[in-house]
């Protein structure tokens, strides 16, 4: 590589934008961050975000969630700031009906196989632990996952856009990128403002948007449509009032996951709900899906007699289309860069760096070996297998 440094572009500042641009900062580029709304305001500001290898399949992908989970350890530790956005506050996980016991009993296994921290909680220690909780008296195991962590997401990215902005990068907002030219010595953006970017390289972190962007480039890439109301591309996301609960672990039970979202509030996912989840549509907080997660809610925890749904937000997932990663150059000229993937909160800080040191020193870390977009490029989502769908908690 030229002695100057690169000048690179990244689209979309969510987690995973703002990861690689804080990265690739750090390694010395001359990075450009443009955002066509305001910082994490897509898919990075509706999320769970729990920070996790569970049940990820195959096993190279589990492989890079715990890299993922381990990357997010290393950057919370290596603050220097006093906020903190990282909790490793682990998960605690149990089934009632027989089935999915076993189903949750096969996946224990398999990850005690593959070396993941996993123990097995009584009842008893657990109401200790949370003394509002409910547990049902037809409940199989309870199992505790203790590394797996809750995360703040506004708090993580202003961490990562704050480090990023003082090794220089520069952040333009409210600004799209309405068309990606590619040559063999650089890329050209145009800009919604009229304004051409030229540089070396350029970062498509842009979830859900990415194949409208790329088809510029004459490529197509292979996704699910998060627009549609499907439950593989979209789910509920509700945040209560302030609750007398004391809750710090992040609670998969049989009828909704629960965790803790700052100030006594939870927040609730109910995925068997999810097949009623429509992007168009802003379903109320009164309505029929918010009524429901109460009811669960006060099934599963005392206390909650007068809770109410403060936010109800339908989220829409960034998910290629067998479900993995694609991370990767995106043409022959190697110019334009994408980084898609579901679990973009578990994976940012990892994939940030990663991205960086290829872009960089042009290494490719082997991490990253099966997830090049090459095999969603200029595929249709219909020629893969659908994705194995979130039925019920106990399996997220």
């Amino acid at each position: 590589m030229n002695q100057r440094s690169p000048r690179i572009a990244v689209v979309g500042a969510g987690v995973i934008g703002l990861s690689v641009a804080r990265s690739l900062a750090l390694l010395g580029a001359q990075v450009s961050l443009f955002e066509r709304s305001h910082l994490g305001s897509g898919t990075s500001s509706t999320t769970f975000a729990w920070i996790n290898s569970n049940g990820k399949n195959p096993e190279s992908y589990h492989a890079l969630n715990c890299a993922g989970m381990a990357e997010h350890v290393t950057l919370q530790d290596g603050s220097p700031t006093e906020a903190r956005w990282l909790d490793v506050c682990g998960t605690f996980e149990w089934a009632v009906s027989p089935v999915q016991q076993e189903r949750l009993g096969a996946r224990v296994q398999s990850l005690r196989s593959l070396g993941y921290p996993v123990q097995d909680v009584s009842r008893a220690a657990l109401q200790q632990r949370i003394p509002e909780l409910r547990i049902d008296p037809r409940s199989g195991d309870i199992w505790h996952f203790p590394t797996e962590a809750l995360v703040s997401p506004s708090v993580l990215m202003a961490r990562l856009w704050s480090e990023a902005r003082s090794h220089g990068a520069v952040l333009r907002e409210h600004i799209g990128v309405v068309d990606v030219a590619e040559t063999p010595d650089g890329i050209t953006l145009q800009l919604s403002t009229n304004e051409r970017w030229e540089g070396d390289y350029c970062v498509l972190a842009t979830g859900r948007w990415t194949p409208e962007l790329i088809s510029s480039l004459g490529v197509s890439l292979a996704m699910i449509d998060a627009n549609r109301p499907d439950k593989r591309a979209c789910g509920f996301l509700a945040s209560t009032t302030a609750q007398f609960i004391q809750l710090r672990a992040n609670i998969i039970s049989p009828d909704m996951n629960v965790r803790p979202d700052g100030g006594g509030r939870l927040l609730l996912q109910a995925p068997d709900l999810d097949d009623r989840a429509d992007p168009a549509y802003q379903a109320a907080v009164d309505g029929f899906i918010g009524q429901e997660m109460l009811t669960r809610l006060r099934r599963l925890f005392c206390n909650t007699d007068y809770a109410r749904i403060e936010r109800l937000a339908v989220g829409q997932r960034s998910r290629p289309a067998d479900g993995l990663p694609a991370v990767g150059f995106v043409t022959k000229q190697q110019r334009a860069y994408v980084v898609a993937t579901h679990s973009g909160m578990t994976l940012g800080p990892l994939l940030g760096r990663l991205v960086a040191e290829e872009l960089i020193h042009q290494r490719r870390d082997g991490l990253l070996n099966d997830y090049s977009p090459d095999r969603l490029i200029n595929r249709d989502s219909r020629d893969f297998s659908p994705i194995s769908t979130i039925h019920y908690p106990a399996e997220q």
